[in-house]
């Protein structure tokens, strides 16, 4: 009886634990369904494609990404080999793939082609792991397409475009190298350079990249680098000559039109070096022929002015044979009239610039030796207001030539009985207008003489040549005699 209690109890005891085993089994159970649960969930909301596979390529599961990627139902595949979805031309991939993975092997992130249920054709990056058994047997495996069609296109579009930018970053006319930055603002190596910099400077792609512009450049073009590279830092670009030197030292002149840009968060600088050797040796032709031009014109004036002394001198022989006074001082007039021209051509073949002359200096030039001429004694004093004015040598002759006359006629004819007074002579110019005066405190002009219509040919020079200067002459008889031209010059040559 004793016995039979006490297996009783055992039994109760033993159907406890079973209870307790039991309801672990079942909470486990219940975890397990809700791992599942949630696994089933990611696999049905992620955007790749899994499918299930057993060894011989047929498809077992189908997620409803797969449906999205390739076009095709569940049970439309479900049971189907999985090589309805691969192009004809990789038939032989899932052979190979399936090799890897009974070997226990995992294929990853291979990039390859699928075949959609519409014929068109998607890539994908394509992951696949063998599954096992509990006792680490390979029984089928699992495959993990994602859709990198966008991606591909768009790294095509990059690809071409690169080879866009090369194709025209190594035919362009000019050499282009691109290098950074340093922390000091010194240039650092090439990063890059196109077939334009090889060739002309006589390196291949690899010496140049282990090169920088000081390597590249004459020892007068590299003193100026670190003021370049400044302005290039402050002002984001910067253009100007330089001189390359080649492997073999061959100096080639280069127009460089430098730029900075980010890359990457890294400062970089692309500079497009320009030959600009023909130019320059243009310029030096043009040079040459301008220097050769500007001492044939100096020629000439010279020669003009020699001709025009000849021609003063003969006037001044011929006088010491004239016993006329009116004849003489016709001839006198003559030859200054020739002296103030010649004074001109002086100047301007002794002046820098060939076409004009300091009219002001010419002024005090002229009155100094017509005072020399005509004036005999002290009584008669010369005050010039003249600034520095450059003028065209066709204003400069005509005006040349009235100053002449209006000085001359002052000094002869303003003080007949030696009285003392002045002479004043003023050019200015103000904008683009020129006051000519000259004035005595003589005892003035004729009141019934019309200057404007009188038969000295003097006075009929000087309205011819203001006329011919497009200018005003004014008369003031107010205390003495002032003449006061006023004119702007024209632009000759145009």
């Amino acid at each position: 009886m004793k016995e039979q209690e006490l297996n009783q109890e055992k039994i109760h005891w033993e159907l406890v634990e079973m209870g307790k085993e039991l309801a672990h089994t079942k909470e486990r159970l219940t975890e397990t369904q809700s791992e599942l649960n949630y696994l089933k969930s990611i696999v049905g909301h992620t955007e790749d494609a899994i499918v299930g596979l057993d060894l011989d390529g047929t498809i077992l599961t189908w997620n409803p990404a797969a449906k999205v990627i390739y076009g095709y139902t569940e049970s439309e595949v479900v049971g189907s080999s999985v090589s309805i979805l691969i192009p004809p031309y990789n038939a032989d991939e899932i052979s190979l793939i399936l090799a890897w993975i009974k070997s226990g092997e995992r294929v990853t992130h291979y990039e390859t082609l699928r075949r959609r249920k519409d014929g068109s054709i998607v890539n994908v990056s394509l992951s696949v792991s063998p599954i096992k058994d509990s006792a680490g047997k390979v029984i089928g495996a699992s495959s993990i397409a994602r859709d990198i069609t966008t991606s591909k296109k768009m790294e095509l579009e990059l690809q071409e475009s690169e080879e866009k930018f090369r194709e025209v970053f190594n035919n362009a006319n000019d050499a282009i190298v691109l290098h950074p930055i340093k922390p000091d603002g010194s240039p650092d190596n090439f990063i890059e350079v196109n077939d334009v910099a090889c060739k002309r400077l006589g390196y291949n792609r690899e010496e140049l990249l282990g090169m920088n512009p000081r390597d590249i450049n004459n020892e007068e073009t590299i003193r100026q680098i670190p003021r370049r590279m400044e302005k290039i830092i402050r002002n984001g670009n910067n253009t100007f000559e330089a001189v390359n030197l080649t492997r073999d030292g061959v100096e080639i002149p280069v127009e460089v039109s430098a730029h900075i840009f980010n890359l990457r968060g890294e400062k970089m600088v692309l500079s497009i070096l320009r030959d600009i050797t023909r130019r320059k040796e243009s310029e030096a032709q043009l040079l040459q022929s301008l220097n050769e031009k500007e001492l044939l014109l100096k020629e000439i004036h010279h020669r003009v002015k020699n001709n025009l002394m000849v021609i003063s001198s003969l006037l001044n022989l011929q006088s010491k044979y004239i016993k006329d006074k009116a004849a003489l001082e016709v001839f006198r007039e003559s030859q200054n009239r020739a002296r103030s021209m010649a004074l001109i051509h002086t100047m301007l073949y002794q002046s820098t610039d060939l076409k004009c002359i300091n009219f002001g200096d010419y002024i005090a030039k002229l009155t100094s030796e017509l005072f020399r001429t005509y004036i005999t004694q002290d009584n008669i004093d010369l005050n010039l207001d003249v600034g520095e004015v450059l003028l065209d040598i066709n204003t400069s002759i005509p005006l040349g030539l009235i100053v002449n006359e209006l000085v001359s006629n002052s000094l002869k004819h303003a003080f007949p009985h030696g009285e003392k007074g002045e002479v004043t002579v003023r050019f200015h110019k103000v904008n683009d207008h020129f006051t000519f005066q000259v004035s005595d405190t003589g005892i003035g002009f004729p009141s019934d003489l019309d200057y404007q219509r009188t038969n000295s040919l003097g006075m009929r020079l000087v309205n011819t040549l203001t006329d011919q200067l497009d200018g005003e002459i004014e008369l003031d008889t107010t205390r003495g005699t002032s003449f006061t031209i006023n004119f702007s010059e024209e632009e000759y040559g145009e």
